[in-house]
């Protein structure tokens, strides 16, 4: 089988640089009988690789990078019959969880390639596409003002997060949010709501789980949570499991939803990673099994 490999290259902490881990990755294809093809490249140039690639003749192409780099691929090979593999090198690397791959890339790239090629749900946000999930209000705001978060260890950027929640959270403007679905309006005012393909299901820890990656519908979490303590509250439930199903989260299931919010043209918005403004109102609309990707064998049961 034949592979191409194309990794951004200030992801992982630049670990593709050099030489050495690129030909051990090499290795892991060859000592399996593959021929591939390895591709580092600047975030400048990701775009323009991947679609030389998608008019390739490689049977899959395997990204390296975090969940923005993989966002990239995935809306370039929405559509082909090319599989998306993800090679982890983010700081949370949601899709690659999602997907019960390695976050260790030599060891995600053996499982690649043992793997089933399965066709999963993507997400449009007016002209956007989202893997994961997208997130509006306080959450994309601390990142902005707070460029140390990025490229830091998944737990170092969460323990921040929980630390800040007190103070630039709260100061953060409530957005009253009014949400279109299953043919009914409704209003919450809110410091914080996400949207994903699929569902979460929570577990302990500070990433839930997301394994039905094929649902044809997408899912709505609006946190009605507003004050400091209730915030802080929230933040340990969520921690430990039992947000969702508490008083002060909505959630709603349907293949649309529009949401607006009231005197802003735009907010910020952090879709899988990345920060855009999110134009309103804004029309969020699953693509039910719009992306080939590869899906280790060993956990899809």
């Amino acid at each position: 089988m034949q592979y191409e490999v194309i990794i951004n290259r200030e992801s992982g902490t630049g670990l593709f640089k050099e030489e050495e881990p690129q030909n051990r990755l090499r290795k892991v294809f060859s000592d399996r009988g593959h021929e591939v093809k390895i591709l580092v490249v600047p975030p400048a140039e990701l775009e323009a690789a991947v679609n030389k690639s998608a008019n390739g003749s490689a049977d899959a192409l395997l990204v390296g990078g975090g969940d923005g780099t993989v966002r990239t691929a995935a809306a370039l090979l929405r559509g082909t019959d090319i599989a998306l593999g993800v090679l982890p090198l983010g700081t949370f690397n949601l899709e690659a969880r999602s997907l019960h791959i390695a976050l260790d890339p030599f060891e995600a790239a053996a499982q690649l390639m043992d793997a089933d090629v399965v066709d999963i749900d993507l997400l449009s946000l007016n002209n956007e596409i989202c893997l994961c999930n997208t997130v509006i209000g306080f959450y994309p705001t601390l990142a902005k003002s707070q460029e140390s978060y990025h490229g830091r260890k998944w737990w170092v950027k969460a323990f921040r997060m929980i630390r800040d929640l007190a103070t630039v959270a709260i100061h953060t403007p409530i957005l009253d949010l009014q949400i279109t679905a299953n043919g009914e309006t409704l209003r919450r005012r809110t410091r914080l709501a996400a949207f994903s393909p699929g569902k979460y299901e929570e577990s302990v820890g500070l990433i839930p789980d997301r394994d039905d990656l094929a649902s044809g519908k997408l899912t709505a979490y609006i946190s009605s949570h507003l004050t400091r303590p209730q915030m802080l509250v929230a933040a340990i439930q969520y921690l430990s499991g039992k947000l969702f199903d508490t008083e002060g989260m909505t959630d709603i299931q349907s293949a649309a939803i529009t949401i607006d919010v009231a005197r802003r043209k735009h907010i910020p918005a952090m879709i899988d990673g990345e920060i855009v403004r999110m134009l309103m109102p804004c029309k969020l609309t699953i693509l039910p099994k719009a992306l080939k990707v590869l899906r280790p064998r060993i956990s899809a049961s």
